[in-house]
C-alpha cells in the first residue's frame, strides 16, 4: 500500500490546531522543561550563547580561524558538560513527554505524559547513538578516506557529499522520537525502521516543509530578539545579561515547543490519525 502524501498545509493547520487544543498543558511542560533549562544555561554558561571571538592577526588563514573558534566551543563544553549533560536530560524529557501528550490514542494527563516520557527516554538516547554510529560507518567513514586519497576538490566534494547523505538520514530518521512516545515502540532499531517507513515518498517534502519554517521562524525569532537586546543593553550590563537571557530561553522554548508539535502533526498525517481525535484537535 502507498504512503500517505504529506500536505504541508494541512500539517501547518494540525500544528496550530493541537497548540491551540493543549495550550495549558503544553505551556506547563514547555516551561519546565525548556525554558527553565535554557535560562539555566544562559546564566551559568553565558559564553556558550555569547562566545568571544578569537583574536586573528590580519591575513590570518581562515582555516586556522575557523579551528580556533571550534576548539575554543569544545573548551567550553569540556569545562561545562555535568550542566549541559543535566539540561539535555531534562530537554530530552520533555520532549518525549510532549510527544506523548499529543498521542491519539486517549487522552493522558501530564503525569502519564511525564511518566511516558521518562520510559521511552533509554530507547530514544539508543536510537540516537545508533543514529550517529550508522552514519558515521556507513557515510563518514567511505567518504572520510576516499578525501584522504584525493585532493582538495576531491575533499570538498566528499564533504559535500557527506552532508547531503546525513541530512537525507536526518529527514529519513526525523519520526523515531514519535514512534517511540505515541506508539509505545522501545526497540531502536524497529523504530528507525518504522521512522524511514513513514518518511518513504515524503522525505522531498519533510525537508522544504521544515526548511521553510526554520527560515520564517528564525527571521521573526532573529527581528525579535534583536530588538529586546537593543532595549536591554541600554538598562546596564546586568539587566541586559539577565534580560537577555530570558529572551533567548522564551524564543528557545517556542521554537522548540514548534518543532515538536510539527513533528507529531507530520507523524499523525503520515500513519492516519482517528477521526475522533482529529476531530478534537478542532473543537
Amino acid at each position: 500500500m502507498a504512503n500517505r502524501k504529506l500536505d504541508m498545509g494541512t500539517a501547518w493547520v494540525q500544528t496550530t490546531g493541537l497548540m491551540s487544543a493543549n495550550r495549558d498543558t503544553i505551556s506547563a511542560i514547555a516551561g519546565l522543561f525548556f525554558f527553565l533549562p535554557s535560562m539555566a544555561s544562559a546564566l551559568f554558561v553565558p559564553e556558550l550563547a555569547n562566545p568571544s571571538q578569537p583574536a586573528a592577526p590580519a591575513g590570518a588563514d581562515p582555516a586556522l580561524v575557523m579551528q580556533a573558534m571550534v576548539d575554543q566551543m569544545s573548551a567550553i563544553y569540556a569545562s561545562n558538560w555535568p550542566i549541559l549533560l543535566a539540561i539535555f536530560i531534562v530537554q530530552f524529557i520533555g520532549s518525549m513527554s510532549l510527544f506523548a501528550l499529543l498521542t491519539d490514542r486517549g487522552n493522558p494527563t501530564v503525569g502519564e505524559a511525564l511518566g511516558t516520557g521518562l520510559k521511552s527516554m533509554p530507547s530514544y538516547i539508543a536510537a540516537q547513538l545508533l543514529m550517529v554510529l550508522l552514519a558515521s560507518l556507513a557515510i563518514g567513514l567511505p567518504l572520510g578516506v576516499i578525501s584522504a586519497l584525493g585532493g582538495p576538490a576531491v575533499a570538498a566534494l566528499a564533504a559535500l557529499i557527506a552532508f547531503a547523505l546525513i541530512v537525507y538520514v536526518l529527514v529519513k530518521l526525523s519520526l523515531v522520537a514519535p514512534v517511540i512516545a505515541i506508539e509505545g515502540e522501545r526497540n531502536p532499531f524497529t523504530a528507525m525502521g518504522r521512522s524511514w517507513q513513514l518518511t518513504k515518498g515524503n522525505s522531498l517534502r519533510i525537508f522544504v516543509f521544515i526548511v521553510l519554517l526554520v527560515l520564517v521562524i528564525g527571521i521573526i525569532s532573529a527581528l525579535v530578539s534583536g530588538i529586546l537586546g537593543l532595549v536591554l543593553a541600554a538598562l546596564g550590563d546586568t539587566v541586559a545579561t539577565i534580560g537577555n537571557g530570558v529572551v533567548s530561553a522564551l524564543v528557545n522554548a517556542i521554537l522548540t515547543v514548534v518543532f515538536l508539535v510539527v513533528t507529531v502533526a507530520i507523524y499523525r498525517q503520515l500513519v492516519g490519525a482517528t477521526p475522533e481525535r482529529t476531530a478534537e484537535i478542532f473543537e
